[in-house]
């Protein structure tokens, strides 16, 4: 169970990545056609209902009025071909969730982030009756903050579970915080599973090009510097950018080439024939590791901050390629580094046995 009704690349991929991985291993995987009730869609037209949208607000809603529906159908059309979704599920049939599975996997993406707190469906606390094994893989809690209102809640629900895994430090602190009990770091399921069945030698764009996949804010200092850095090193490279539409649609004067509604097995293959990456998307950033891409992965809120800091702990030799500002990746040197793929392969190698080794154990014991 995660948010695998998203319209996003990287909660798609992560969604279907654990699916394959324990379907190969001989489960019979099913994903819990749930969507929280505070998820809404806010109609597109309505956003333009006020009166103090600036002109580049305006200008982003009608593109995502023109492109998004576009894109989320491409969505839709992946989840509907390539997950193996049970009947919809609402919040009141959860709770009534009994010997229907042997165990329920909550995890990965942000499910334990402090929007889901108060609700409890991503940490099981209203599966009265449930009988199965309750485990969560790689799930990220965006920041460690919960209100006091919910604390026993969580701690109820935490300590009901068989065994507990998360995607990074911060939501380690998270739990021990909550029960007292450090859980192991284990890997993003996207690193479980290498989506060879995707893959297309051909590649969606003619030409060599620098792919920009870009959700939150602006990076400190500006992305035209950031850009007219590359431009330099790759002087004969064009720049593409790719939308997460219904996300935040951006307006780059600097790229040559956008896509406003990629499909995601044209987003997949877009990462894997660039020349270089330049995101502040998580996923983004692991599929150019996947694909051994030079990349620049960059923070400029809160909640990714601790995913890309942590990364860059992990996995050592990446610290250079990620930055907070224009200032900091001048200061790197993050234009030019040369990434060590082999030494990076190694180390995620480990890190995937860990992950793979407590999956395995988690659901046999």
């Amino acid at each position: 169970m995660t948010f695998h009704f998203a319209y996003n690349y990287g909660a798609l991929l992560q969604c279907y990545a654990l699916q394959e991985y324990l379907t190969s291993c001989g489960h019979d995987v099913k994903i819990i056609n749930y969507i929280p009730p505070n998820v809404k869609h806010r109609p597109y037209w309505n956003q333009l209902i006020s009166r103090k949208l600036s002109i580049s607000k305006v200008l982003k809603i009608i593109k995502k009025i023109q492109y998004a529906p576009l894109q989320n159908k491409e969505f839709d059309l992946f989840r509907k071909t390539h997950l193996n979704l049970t009947e919809v599920f609402s919040y009141e049939k959860l709770s009534k969730i009994n010997n229907e599975f042997d165990a329920i996997i909550v995890g990965s993406d942000q499910i334990w982030n402090p929007s889901q707190h108060k609700i409890g469906s991503y940490f099981l606390s209203h599966l009265k009756q449930f009988k199965g094994k309750r485990i969560s893989y790689a799930p990220c809690c965006a920041y460690n903050k919960v209100d006091s209102e919910v604390k026993g809640q969580l701690v109820k629900a935490l300590s009901d579970f068989h065994a507990i895994s998360v995607r990074n430090k911060e939501t380690q602190r998270f739990v021990f915080d909550l029960v007292n009990h450090k859980p192991p770091l284990v890997v993003d399921p996207t690193l479980l599973w290498n989506f060879n069945e995707f893959y297309n030698e051909k590649p969606l764009i003619v030409g060599d090009y620098i792919l920009t996949y870009i959700l939150g804010k602006e990076i400190k200092g500006g992305h035209k510097k950031i850009i007219a850095r590359l431009k330099e090193k790759y002087p004969k490279h064009q720049i593409v950018s790719v939308i997460l539409t219904e996300n935040n649609p951006q307006l780059f004067n600097w790229s040559d080439k956008t896509y406003w509604c990629a499909d995601t097995i044209e987003w997949l293959n877009m990462f894997n024939h660039a020349s270089f990456i330049y995101t502040d998307s998580f996923h983004g950033l692991l599929f150019g590791i996947k694909f051994k891409k030079p990349f620049i992965a960059f923070y400029a809120e809160q909640a990714r901050s601790s995913r890309f800091i942590d990364l860059a702990q992990r996995f050592g030799n990446i610290e250079n390629n990620i930055v907070e500002s224009f200032d900091d990746a001048v200061k790197k040197d993050s234009f030019n580094q040369i990434i060590d793929f082999s030494d990076l392969e190694e180390k995620i190698k480990v890190e995937v046995n860990k992950s793979v080794s407590f999956l395995t154990q988690s659901l046999i014991r």
